[in-house]
């Protein structure tokens, strides 16, 4: 598979990270995507702003394929009116109720799988992602 230069040549990583951070879940629907039964519980990682350049964990979230669909069709429908577009989210910008689904999706699911992660320095964490990516059967 050929890299997308718009992405972080260690876009793998970085989003399995984010994948941790959420503990799995959709930051949408709640579902637990662990164990994806169909190709719409498979989880992703969205950025917030569609920049895939922009990699800061603030922009990153955890979306389940159907959720995935759902908001990227939505961003894309209303990308140049984003924080006065109302469809989506009743009563809130794109941006602002991302922003919102985030924080209560990392203060729900995240706390355990965070606090383990969050004392690993940079160095640690890269050898224990290669591990996995190493010893991943998929």
């Amino acid at each position: 598979m050929t890299h997308d230069s718009r992405y972080h040549p260690d876009w793998q990583t970085l989003s399995r990270y984010v994948r941790e951070l959420f503990n799995y879940h959709c930051s949408r629907c709640a579902k637990d995507c662990r164990e994806a039964t169909n190709s719409q519980m498979v989880l992703q990682v969205h950025h917030i702003d569609e920049n895939p350049a922009n990699n800061t964990l603030e922009n990153l979230i955890t979306l389940c394929a159907s959720c995935h669909l759902k908001i990227e069709g939505e961003a894309r429908l209303h990308a140049p009116h984003r924080e006065t577009q109302l469809e989506l989210f009743e009563d809130h910008t794109y941006m602002s109720r991302m922003k919102e689904m985030r924080e209560d999706a990392l203060a729900k699911h995240g706390s355990e799988v965070k606090l383990r992660i969050r004392d690993l320095d940079a160095e640690t964490y890269e050898k224990n992602a290669i591990e996995w990516e190493i010893n991943d059967p998929t």
